[in-house]
């Protein structure tokens, strides 16, 4: 993950986890997005977010997989 925000000119600021007794896991880390004013969220994999991306998390940031590596970008552009 520090070498995928690295490349992709990030600056990793915090690792979060969270563990199974988490209750509102999606509220807790948006207000971890807006404390940290953080543009994206790089994860592992999709598997962390149980196969896809939660669409409130996307709302709010950049969501990047490192394995398979992929951006779910906030603003999606408008086909022409």
């Amino acid at each position: 993950m520090r070498q995928l925000a690295r490349r992709l000119g990030y600056d990793l600021c915090r690792t979060l986890v969270y563990g199974p007794e988490m209750g509102e896991l999606m509220q807790e880390v948006r207000d971890a997005i807006s404390r940290n004013e953080a543009d994206a969220v790089i994860t592992p994999s999709l598997e962390h977010f149980d196969g896809e991306i939660p669409d409130p998390l996307v709302q709010v940031a950049d969501v990047i997989t490192v394995s398979p590596e992929n951006t779910y970008a906030r603003w999606r552009t408008k086909p022409f």
